[in-house]
């Protein structure tokens, strides 16, 4: 059971093959139905790598994919802890609780095109089943967003989710560390408007108008996100910055391409500056100043700061892009330090708690 990523007509296609090298049909069929639905290739790519377990751990224990069953379900999930061996009792998971949700989340969506399309006539597997009561629920149901079922057989408990907020002083050790204009650029943008990794990478020289330095923000309408397209609010100043960035020195290295940020090494040079070497110029970096943090984390710590600064989530979620307010609410995490501060000058205007009120 293997990988394999081909393109067409421009479009790369995740595909897996089996141990004859033949094309996975029910994943193929899958794979193209979510691309045409207009799905991200990293999305894309992450339901391929899930499957792949899937598959491997069907082979491996002589099941075909249509033999769904809560039973086989509770041996995946052993088996995603043990990492390709069933767990045994004392044995440590290794992988956390959330990441499997996520992969048997990706197994239900699989399971749920299946069942659409008919391609498999079990009734646990079905959505709405004819039956008194609604007896039977298909068998992932647990793993959808809108589940309220506290607790399932097939639901594992998961940690708080937590996440690094990075300080100005842990992001200037970096940016001293950094000596060529595209990469001190690449992490303004990212603190500075809280854009996704990709997005930035995806920037093109066209997307940058000359600057307006009358106005405070520009606005970068419809660049490219997660398949889809949305606005991105930029300062002027940093709009300013890119555009003598992109006379000076892109505009210097040839290209077939648009891509504002591209590799400067030699053997890849003017190619699209990818993430993996966006991510392993950051960590070589962290390990030589001492500090932790990835590309989301300053997402995160942008949308946080918006918050914290009295933003309306729903505005704040437009200026995140994200396409639902749940969303945000989700990556506002606020510092106890910024709770207390509230409460306590809510406390200190109330008459009674010994304070003066509005109408006094």
């Amino acid at each position: 059971m293997i990988f394999w990523y081909v393109e067409h007509h421009n479009k790369k296609i995740a595909l897996l093959l089996d141990n004859e090298m033949k094309i996975v049909k029910p994943v193929y069929d899958f794979l193209r139905f979510q691309q045409q639905k207009g799905r991200a290739f990293n999305t894309l790519k992450a339901y391929s790598t899930d499957l792949y377990l899937f598959w491997s751990f069907l082979e491996k224990n002589c099941y075909t994919y249509d033999q769904i069953n809560p039973r086989l379900i509770a041996d995946f999930i052993d088996y995603l802890r043990g990492g390709g061996e069933m767990l045994s009792l004392y044995r440590e998971s290794i992988r956390s609780n959330r990441t499997i949700n996520r992969i048997l989340s990706t197994v239900h969506t699989f399971y749920k095109y299946q069942a659409d399309v008919k391609e498999i006539d079990n009734p646990i597997l079905m959505h709405e089943i004819n039956r008194p009561g609604n007896m039977f629920k298909d068998i992932l149901a647990h793993t959808r967003s809108d589940n309220k079922t506290k607790q399932s057989v097939f639901k594992l408990k998961e940690s708080q989710y937590v996440v690094h907020i990075v300080k100005d002083s842990e992001l200037k050790l970096v940016l001293d560390q950094l000596t060529k204009r595209r990469d001190i650029l690449l992490y303004k943008m990212l603190y500075l408007t809280g854009a996704r990794i990709q997005e930035i990478l995806d920037l093109e020289i066209e997307a940058i108008p000359v600057p307006d330095m009358s106005k405070s923000i520009c606005v970068l309408r419809q660049i490219r996100s997660k398949g889809k397209y949305r606005d991105l609010y930029v300062p002027m100043s940093l709009i300013a910055e890119l555009d003598e960035f992109i006379m000076e020195e892109r505009s210097r290295i040839e290209t077939d391409h648009s891509y504002i940020f591209v590799s400067e090494q030699q053997k890849q040079r003017g190619k699209q500056l990818t993430y993996s070497a966006a991510y392993d110029k950051l960590k070589k970096i962290q390990a030589k100043v001492g500090v932790h943090f990835n590309f989301h984390d300053l997402r995160h710590t942008f949308c946080s700061s918006l918050i914290e600064s009295g933003m309306d989530v729903s505005v704040a979620r437009i200026i995140m892009g994200h396409e639902h307010v749940a969303t945000t609410q989700r990556y506002t995490h606020l510092s106890n330090s910024y709770v207390e501060d509230i409460l306590s000058m809510y406390w200190e205007r109330s008459a009674l708690n010994g304070g003066c009120s509005d109408d006094e």
